[in-house]
């Protein structure tokens, strides 16, 4: 073990997983790079598979052997990602640790500590690169700090696209704009804010399409709009900030933002593991199409406000 994983990093430090996946390393590279413009620690952390998952309790000289070469490998992994950050972002502060599985679990108690997690879109071993891996999917939903799912590739040098934010007037969407501005200030990015209100095919199909306002139900989302923005700018006064208003599926037109955007920003709330699996969200279609990153803003404690998460279920009714 690299260091004492009880007391190797600090309070708000950007902390990245890895598991030896190319998209680990890419996300490596993008939470180094936010650290360093943050002036944040940078803390990388492996996490091994638990205890028996490929080999029975039976079999336990075979497994101890097993454990021994995860724990091997573990930190050579470990070195790698240490050699590049010395190579490529020397001047940021970083510590490096390996953790007992299960990955899910562990990361999300991490990002109890952390002022942002950054993690891969795909896993080592994941079936089909356009699919978010399962461990990166359960703790975007369960995280208590925000998530940063590295889609896309690494980050790019001068880059000059906007971070876009999806509004929707939600708390959570409300505290997403706040910190898409903290960020946009951090990497000198503009802020695109979206708001997309809709669909009206729902209403035509029922006939009632010629019954409804819509100038006045449009002149209400803008409304919505303009009062989620309130006072960030005065918080953030440098940031240059568009905001869109479009009568269009949220997760459609963030989609076609995302096409031109450093990453995409928006608030997401828990569900259970059956129910993130089986019901469509804005946030799961970003997870697993967005062409660049998605951050994805919870409350703090956010994993225990309706139950515990132990890395494979949530234990609690709410979704």
């Amino acid at each position: 073990m690299e260091t004492d994983p009880e007391t190797d990093f600090a309070e708000g430090s950007v902390v990245a997983g890895i598991d030896g996946s190319p998209s680990s390393f890419e996300a490596l590279r993008w939470a180094a790079q936010v650290a360093r413009c943050k002036r944040a620690p940078l803390h990388v952390a492996h996490v091994l598979p638990s205890p028996g998952v490929y080999l029975s309790e039976a079999a336990v000289l075979i497994q101890a052997q097993f454990t021994e070469k995860l724990e091997s490998d573990s930190v050579s992994l470990l070195r790698r990602a240490r050699e590049l950050v010395g190579a490529e972002f020397s001047d940021v502060d970083s510590t490096f640790a390996q953790y007992p599985g299960p990955p899910s679990a562990a990361l999300v108690e991490l990002s109890g500590r952390a002022g942002l997690l950054v993690l891969g879109a795909t896993g080592a071993g994941t079936v089909g690169a356009m699919l978010v891996g399962s461990t990166g999917q359960r703790v975007a939903n369960h995280a208590r700090c925000p998530v940063l799912v590295c889609r896309g590739g690494g980050p790019v040098e001068a880059d000059e696209r906007p971070i876009v934010v999806g509004v929707d007037g939600s708390a959570l969407s409300i505290q997403a704009v706040g910190i898409a501005h903290e960020y946009a200030a951090v990497l000198g990015a503009r802020l695109v804010a979206v708001h997309a209100w809709g669909p009206a095919r729902t209403i035509q199909r029922y006939g009632a399409f010629r019954l409804v306002d819509w100038p006045a139900v449009e002149a209400e989302e803008r409304a919505l709009l303009a009062e989620s923005m309130a006072g960030h700018s005065a918080a953030w006064p440098d940031v240059r900030v568009e905001t869109v208003l479009e009568q269009n599926s949220a997760g459609r037109t963030l989609l076609e933002y995302a096409g031109q955007a450093r990453f995409v920003v928006v608030g997401s709330r828990g569900r259970s593991r059956i129910a993130g699996a089986l019901l469509g969200s804005t946030s799961q279609n970003l997870l697993h199409h967005s062409p660049c990153p998605v951050m994805i803003c919870r409350g703090k404690g956010a994993a225990g406000v309706d139950g515990e998460f132990d890395g494979e279920a949530w234990t609690s009714d709410s979704v």
